[in-house]
């Protein structure tokens, strides 16, 4: 890295996805077969939900580390939950998982920060299904992956890329679950394309106000919260058919490669995930912040126009995770470096400049 040009540069890195026509195609390149695309991740997991429900599952399997907006849909469903242990690691504990699903019916995993779980792992999951119980697979930070196990397998593609929409692959008939809700309105959709569009003249072209993207995309997220539409939009779904899926992966692991060398040099991070796994395709590199804290260090990153993901900040303010200590802890350390298909060389070398910087300064 050059040090003295860094220090003396202003960059936007990371943040909400803007308009990007750079990985766009011509024509559709995904193949998609036993999947329907619906408006988003709430959205499948509402229609997993109905389903569950209306076929006699009283109560679902759940990780201890999770969004909590999960709990939201299914509690707003009816759907009571236990939890299962996760390791610091984000990998899950076997041995509590195989006692806990003796008593359940259904079983939730996710593919954190869009990591497979290990064959071990997977051959448990699949033990635990064909004794009988229904897998809903979380790829919502994975995208599109080809070994997909789960009786539900579901994604988010706003996660991704700057679209709304998400796949729900599943043999099983949950079209009743779908056109029961087809006229829900989608209040949030017409609100977040035009944030995408002034944020990308915004950070590329200088134009526009930050009051006004604030605003926009308060009110989206509103929307999305409130509305819980259920139908995908056929614009979103052709433009997400187009994108350059293999060169977006391609690019977030180089980043990731990238990014994870320099880090691995600081003493005060831990990355969760040290390997990058041959089949990821990373959401952003996460790491655990030691000797400093982690907010205040946030802080200055935002401050200096780097706006990185904490998941899920939410975990220490929801009363419905209060007694898993272990949670706790992890989201209170957490941090998610951005190296998705946006971000330039140029870019990282600054964001490993700040996080240098800022940890030096928190500790002096």
């Amino acid at each position: 890295m050059r040090q003295m040009e860094i220090e003396s540069m202003s960059l936007f890195v990371g943040g909400e996805f803007y308009d990007d026509p750079d990985w766009q195609l011509d024509k559709p390149v995904l193949s998609i077969e036993n999947a329907h695309f619906l408006n988003g991740g709430r959205a499948c997991l509402s229609v997993i939900s109905r389903y569950l429900i209306e076929h006699g599952i009283q109560r679902i399997l759940l990780p201890a580390y999770l969004c909590p907006s999960i709990l939201d849909v299914f509690q707003q469903h009816g759907l009571p939950w236990d939890f299962f242990h996760v390791n610091q690691d984000l990998s899950i504990d076997l041995p509590d998982l195989n006692e806990k699903a003796k008593n359940t019916q259904a079983l939730y995993f996710i593919n954190y920060f869009g990591f497979p779980q290990p064959p071990q792992t997977q051959a448990v999951l699949k033990d635990i299904q064909n004794s009988g119980k229904l897998l809903v697979e979380d790829n919502a930070q994975a995208g599109f992956r080809d070994d997909m196990i789960g009786d539900f397998t579901f994604n988010s593609l706003r996660k991704l890329a700057p679209f709304d929409g998400g796949y729900l692959y599943t043999k099983l008939d949950i079209q009743p679950y779908i056109r029961s809700s087809d006229h829900s309105p989608n209040r949030r959709l017409p609100l977040i394309r035009a944030y995408r569009r002034e944020l990308r003249k915004y950070q590329l072209e200088g134009q526009g106000s930050y009051r006004r993207l604030v605003a926009l995309h308060a009110r989206a997220e509103r929307f999305y919260d409130e509305d819980y539409a259920i139908a995908g939009d056929q614009e979103e779904r052709e433009s997400i058919e187009r994108q350059d899926w293999r060169g977006m992966s391609r690019k977030r692991r180089e980043n990731y490669e990238y990014l994870l060398k320099y880090v691995l040099d600081i003493p005060e991070i831990k990355p969760l995930f040290p390997i990058l796994a041959r089949d990821a395709s990373p959401l952003g590199l996460p790491i655990y912040i030691n000797a400093v804290p982690r907010d205040s260090l946030y802080e200055y990153l935002g401050n200096n126009s780097i706006g990185l993901f904490i998941h899920w900040q939410e975990i220490q303010h929801d009363a419905r995770l209060a007694s898993l200590q272990d949670t706790y802890d992890m989201a209170g350390r957490m941090l998610t470096l951005t190296c998705d298909q946006r971000i330039s060389r140029e870019q990282l070398d600054y964001l490993i400049h700040h996080l240098k910087e800022g940890i030096a300064r928190l500790k002096a």
